[in-house]
Formats: structure tokens, sequence, C-alpha cells
């Protein structure tokens, strides 16, 4: 659809020659900042309703880009630099919109020097444009990001085959006991379990101390 006029509560918009209306809160993924920038653009909308009374067919470009959300958080991964603009702040920290449909959180903690200060003093406007990298993707696809250098956190199971082959001898800590059993730590976040089954009957696992190698 050709964006054509910007009036009060939304656009009109052109579909190969018929007109069709968006409401202002349709335009982005996230309230626009500058309901202009839209005007002359040609853009992806999804029509939603008719409305009757009008006899126009009401459309939104924000149910568009939604759909692109899946495929974008496939891509996107921890440690990629990104480009991005304010959407809002709250006493946590500042929302920015990336990569067309994607919102991320920099918690206040995450801020640079330069921009904690702006922070503070209230001077980050929506549509401010900022700088900062993916720090993290949740299991509930909450996007994490930061401004401070970034150090990827390594898996300690990713490579756990190969650093570990069955069958062979190791040293671990005792970190719990239980009455099936005990656990016991191989390395910082690597635990396993030893099986009463396979413990030698003279080791009383009801008086060993933790933490005991």
């Amino acid at each position: 659809a050709h964006v054509k006029q910007l009036i009060h509560g939304g656009y009109f918009l052109d579909i190969e020659g018929v007109e069709v209306f968006m409401p202002g809160s349709l335009g982005g993924v996230n309230k626009l900042v500058n309901f202009e920038s839209l005007l002359g653009k040609v853009i992806y909308v999804v029509p939603i309703n008719y409305a009757k009374d009008k006899d126009y067919i009401v459309v939104s470009h924000r149910d568009y880009l939604r759909s692109l959300i899946p495929q974008a958080l496939e891509d996107v991964s921890s440690g990629d630099g990104k480009t991005g603009f304010i959407t809002g702040t709250t006493k946590f920290g500042v929302f920015c919109e990336f990569d067309n449909c994607l919102t991320g959180l920099i918690h206040k903690s995450d801020l640079d020097p330069e921009t904690f200060e702006a922070f503070n003093s209230r001077s980050l406007k929506p549509g401010d444009e900022i700088d900062f990298v993916v720090k993290e993707k949740t299991k509930d696809n909450r996007i994490i990001l930061t401004q401070k250098e970034f150090v990827p956190e390594v898996d300690p199971w990713a490579d756990i085959h190969d650093r570990y082959t069955v069958p062979s001898q190791i040293q671990g800590t005792i970190r719990k006991k239980t009455k099936y059993g005990m656990f016991i730590e191989l390395e910082p976040k690597v635990v396993g379990l030893l099986h009463v089954s396979d413990i030698p009957e003279y080791i009383d696992i009801t008086t060993n101390n933790e933490g005991d190698s």
C-alpha cells in the first residue's frame, strides 16, 4: 500500500487504486514517534476490518510487522551489535526497537556512562537513535540488550560428550546427598548423580560431609 495522506487519527493509503484507512496506532510494531515518517512510503499491510458505514477497508501495518517476529527472533543471536531507536523509558531501563519488528530492554545497569547520565536526567526521548548489543534471548522470547562490553556465556554442556567419555575415571566434589545417591560436581555448572546402587557398601553416604572429594 502507498501511504498517501495523514489525517486526524490515521492515514489514507492506496492499494492498486483502492483507498483504504489505517489508524495511526497500527502504523508500527510500537507506538509511532513521528507519524509523518510513513508519508509517501510503500508498506505491507494486513486487512483487518471493513467499515461499512464509511465504506472503506481498515488495514494494519503492525499486524504485518508482528508476523515477522518469529523469524527475526530465530535470526538474532547473543553478541549481535545493533542500531535501533528508543521507544520509551521506565524506572528500570530503556526499551528499544530494532530490525523493524523486534523490541528489547536495556536495563539501566547496562547503559553506557553517557546514556546513563541522559537516563538519569530524563533527557532520553522516544525516537532517539541508540547502539547496543543483544545480551540474551530468554525462554519466553524477551530480548535483553546491553551497551557494556559483552562477554558471551559459555555453555558447559555444549561439548560435554567430548570432555567426558564413557567409560572414564574422574574426580568430583560431593554437593548433595539424598537417600538415592549423591550429586557430584565435576566442574562449575556440571553436576552428575552417583546412584546409591553404584556406591560401594562400605561408604556410608549419610555421614560423609558435603564438599568431600
